[in-house]
């Protein structure tokens, strides 16, 4: 009978070793086909940090514009595509790849907002090399917030697309519980290769446009690409997952004395408007935009009303 139950559980972990291991094989097999699609729509320039190669677009003369895109899965500097030559015609426009992003290395483990602060100082002073016009999407607008508290010399005139930081403040303890789950192999890079899947890629632009007619299979495939490439693309999945780049942005909000221009879509389900009145209420200068009929990302879905506003501010 002990020989028969040996025999039956030595067999049933056999299985099970045997299934993980078939598992990780799929897994590698997806990382490997993942890293091929690098994006090469456009000619990137490089920056050489000490963590890695940082991506970047340059166009343009004039006085310099710093544009960051939001944080979601597949995000990268491709989100100004609709805005960035229009914006060259006048300035001279940078477009970063934030690392975890688009063709900018990925970290081991996910970045706070205020490392990604640090980085964007480290970026203006090496490459752009005087201070700048920023323009920030959601998170990205929140990264510009906190350095503009942090090195308040850096930014001249900030524009700031639905920051997320004023309403939703700092990642709870309940948000980033199921870290760990998620930067381990095998459990944690399933998790990974399921919430990167076109499905949830799909559905997470759908909450972020109003108008789902402007969601092309294209765009889908370009953000479902993204969210898988570089070899650290599960710790930037972990991190937008569990909402560790998040921080409250109400402080430096509160301090910012330059000028401003503050644009939200009035259909932003991921980050509704009522934190638009919110800091209304803050400020007794600077100026508020609402869009209508758009949603989390007015700069690709109501361009043209974005760049009108934009240059009408920066001008």
């Amino acid at each position: 009978m002990k020989k028969k139950m040996a025999k039956y559980f030595l067999g049933f972990f056999g299985a099970i070793g045997a299934a993980l291991a078939g598992l990780a094989g799929y897994q590698k097999l997806c990382l490997k086909k993942a890293q091929k699609k690098k994006d090469e729509t456009h000619f990137m320039e490089t920056y050489e940090t000490e963590e890695g190669p940082i991506a970047y677009r340059s166009l343009g003369h004039g006085r310099p514009l710093l544009l960051v895109h939001s944080v979601m899965l597949g995000a990268s500097c491709r989100e100004w595509d609709d805005a960035i030559e229009s914006l060259a015609e006048t300035y001279h426009v940078y477009a970063v790849d934030l690392p975890g992003f688009g063709n900018s290395f990925c970290p081991e483990k996910p970045w706070t907002a205020y490392q990604y602060a640090n980085f964007l100082h480290g970026f203006i002073e090496n490459v752009v090399k005087r201070p700048v016009c920023f323009c920030g999407a959601n998170a990205g607008a929140d990264f510009g917030l906190i350095l503009s508290m942090l090195h308040p010399d850096d930014i001249r005139r900030m524009v700031m697309i639905s920051p997320e930081g004023i309403g939703k403040g700092f990642a709870t303890d309940e948000d980033t519980k199921p870290l760990s789950l998620l930067l381990s192999p095998v459990a944690g890079t399933q998790k990974f290769l399921m919430g990167t899947s076109k499905g949830k890629i799909k559905a997470a632009l759908e909450d972020a446009f109003y108008a789902k007619e402007n969601i092309s299979s294209e765009l889908v495939q370009r953000y479902a690409d993204a969210a898988r490439f570089g070899s650290h693309a599960q710790a930037t999945f972990a991190g937008i997952s569990t909402r560790f780049y998040a921080a409250d942005t109400k402080p430096a909000f509160e301090k910012l004395s330059i000028p401003f221009l503050m644009i939200w879509g009035e259909e932003n389900k991921t980050n509704p408007t009522e934190h638009f009145d919110t800091a209304e209420k803050m400020k007794d200068f600077g100026s508020f935009a609402l869009f209508e009929n758009t949603g989390a990302l007015p700069h690709l879905e109501n361009s043209k009303a974005f760049l009108d506003n934009v240059k009408e501010f920066l001008k």
